[in-house]
C-alpha cells in the first residue's frame, strides 16, 4: 500500500511540474508572437531611413550628363529598378504614370536601372523623356549612396535632399501632386 501511495504522489508531482513548464512555454510563445507582430507591422527598409541624406556620388545619365548629390532638385522621386526583377516590372506602369504627373517633370524623377548588359539599356529606354535616367551596376555610385537593400526601391527626397519616405512599392509613398 505504501508503494501505491508513493507512486500516486510521484505522478502528482510530475503532473504539477509539467503544468509549470507548460505555462512557461505558453508565456514565451506569447512574447515571441508579439515580437513577430511588431516586426511584420513595420515595412522592410529598402534604402536610407527617413531623415537621412544620401551619400556623395557622381554618376552619368544615359544622356551623358554628369550628376552629383548637389544636382538633386527639391522634392525628387528616386526609383531603383532592375530588369531581372518581376516585382520591378509590375511597378513600371505605376512609375510611368507617376512620372507624368510629378511636379517639376523629368528633372524631379530619377530612375536608376541597375544591371549590366543590353537589357538594361532597353529597360531604361521606357523612361526616356519622363525621368532623369541612369544605368548602373549594383555596386554603382547611386545604389551605394542611397543604401539600396532590395529592388524595386522607391524614395522621396525633400527640399533639403533628405529622404522623406521609402518603400518597395511606389503606391506606398506619400507623393506630391502636380497642380
Amino acid at each position: 500500500m505504501a508503494l501505491l501511495t508513493v507512486a500516486v504522489v510521484l505522478v502528482a508531482v510530475l503532473g504539477l511540474l509539467n503544468l509549470v513548464l507548460l505555462l512557461g512555454v505558453v508565456r514565451r510563445l506569447r512574447e515571441h508572437t508579439e515580437l513577430l507582430n511588431d516586426q511584420q507591422s513595420q515595412p522592410p527598409a529598402v534604402m536610407l531611413e527617413a531623415g537621412s541624406a544620401p551619400g556623395d556620388f557622381v554618376s552619368t545619365t544615359v544622356d551623358g550628363q554628369v550628376r552629383t548629390r548637389a544636382d538633386l532638385p527639391p522634392m525628387t522621386l528616386v526609383a531603383f529598378l532592375t530588369p531581372s526583377c518581376e516585382h520591378c516590372a509590375e511597378q513600371v506602369p505605376l512609375l510611368i504614370d507617376r512620372a507624368r504627373t510629378m511636379p517639376g517633370g523629368a528633372e524631379h524623377v530619377w530612375v536608376v536601372v541597375v544591371g549590366k548588359g543590353g537589357e538594361t539599356e532597353a529597360y531604361a529606354a521606357q523612361f526616356a523623356g519622363l525621368a532623369t535616367v541612369f544605368v548602373e551596376p549594383g555596386s554603382g555610385a547611386l545604389p551605394l549612396a542611397f543604401g539600396i537593400k532590395g529592388y524595386p526601391a522607391f524614395g522621396l527626397l525633400d527640399e533639403h535632399g533628405l529622404v522623406v519616405s521609402s518603400a518597395f512599392g511606389i503606391a506606398r509613398l506619400d507623393l506630391p501632386v502636380a497642380p
